[in-house]
């Protein structure tokens, strides 16, 4: 999820060093990209894609990941990540964190202390890898696969020390980001690692529907549960805070507003937002169409805006954070409707189909 920011600016020696380091390895992997170029060359044309659906909806949710990674690194590249990474993003993730969700975040905060500034290279590096390798792959490719593994790793290395699991097991909820955008990363990896027949299955997009279902009633659990304090003033804080961030007065006074209304009315906000996610939930587990795929579009884009600030306006960002990702499914999601809707006739037999599967 996006960082917060702190008042400490950073060291002027220190971020030189960090683009110095980042020049040096990045000439480094240059030549070895160099030397290693009849391997690449192999492994990024041995995958030439079918001309089929399922290969097109594969490389068109592989390019959308890449390009996020990319993103994720240029994130990466800001000067205040070398000095105000651990106090500015891992620090906060411990409040009120469980023993074992609080000594992982504890181990990734001590990690990245040993070296500030290589680590932040490397971080930079291994996103721009992936991003670079899952945007200029084909379906099949070996490099596009590698790549996903990598950021399977890696994301799940980020969800657990950098995201502390998404804040579930603490104040979670969708407005915070919850489940957390590496861990969505890594289930865009590992449908990719499926096989492309998995992806021709009528029953492929049922489930897929069905699990946007359950993602969406836990959104609810959490907005629900009582400790996680959104029926209280206190859920106020979490709005107020983003609002807090320095952005754009356009972008903050919205968000002011609404954690004025939200403080004011916390009961009637987070039953409003529990109740509209469990109606989703709902519509994707028995009638996934065109009508909840934008109510969905919709929902996605207010979490993203009030709870998330766009996970880049305010503070140090390390990502878009979950609102944005999200997006990238719902992408998807609308290709293979329009897929189904040229092979039934229409999207609402299409949404039929992933309800009666021959």
């Amino acid at each position: 999820m996006g960082g917060m920011s702190t008042g400490v600016h950073p060291d002027g020696s220190n971020v030189t060093l960090f683009y110095l380091a980042l020049l040096t390895a990045g000439v480094a992997l240059s030549f070895l990209l160099l030397a290693a170029r009849p391997w690449v060359r192999r492994n990024l044309t041995a995958g030439t894609s079918p001309d089929d659906e399922a290969a097109r909806l594969r490389n068109r949710l592989s390019y959308w990941l890449g390009a996020l990674w990319l993103f994720d690194a240029f994130l990466q590249l800001q000067p205040q990540m070398v000095n105000r990474f651990i106090g500015g993003v891992l620090a906060p993730l411990l409040a009120g964190q469980p023993p074992a969700v609080h000594a992982v975040v504890e181990g990734g905060l001590w990690l990245w202390s040993l070296s500030p500034l290589w680590f932040n290279v490397g971080a930079v590096i291994i996103q721009t890898v992936i991003g670079l390798s899952l945007l200029f792959t084909q379906d099949g490719a070996p490099l596009r696969r590698y790549a996903l593994w990598l950021s399977v790793g890696w994301g799940l290395l980020v969800w657990g020390g950098g995201e502390a699991f998404g804040s579930v097991f603490a104040r979670g909820g969708p407005l915070v980001g919850s489940p957390g955008s590496a861990f969505l990363y890594v289930l865009g990896a590992a449908l990719l690692l499926l096989p492309r027949t998995a992806w021709d299955h009528p029953s492929f997009w049922r489930r897929i529907s069905y699990a946007a279902g359950a993602f969406l009633v836990l959104m609810a659990l959490l907005a629900a549960w009582p400790p996680n304090g959104w029926w209280t003033r206190s859920g106020s804080a979490w709005v107020q805070t983003m609002a807090a961030m320095p952005q754009p007065a356009i972008a903050a006074r919205p968000l002011l507003l609404a954690a004025h209304s939200y403080a004011a009315h916390p009961v009637a906000w987070n039953a409003s937002i529990t109740a509209a996610t469990l109606l989703l939930a709902c519509g994707w587990f028995f009638r996934p169409g065109r009508a909840v795929l934008w109510a969905s579009v919709i929902w996605a884009c207010f979490m993203w805006y009030v709870g998330q600030d766009f996970g880049v306006l305010g503070g140090m960002g390390t990502d878009p954070n979950t609102g944005g990702v999200l997006l990238v499914f719902l992408l998807l999601w609308r290709q293979h409707l329009q897929a189904s809707r040229t092979k039934a006739g229409s999207p609402e037999t299409a949404a039929l189909s992933l309800r009666h599967p021959r």
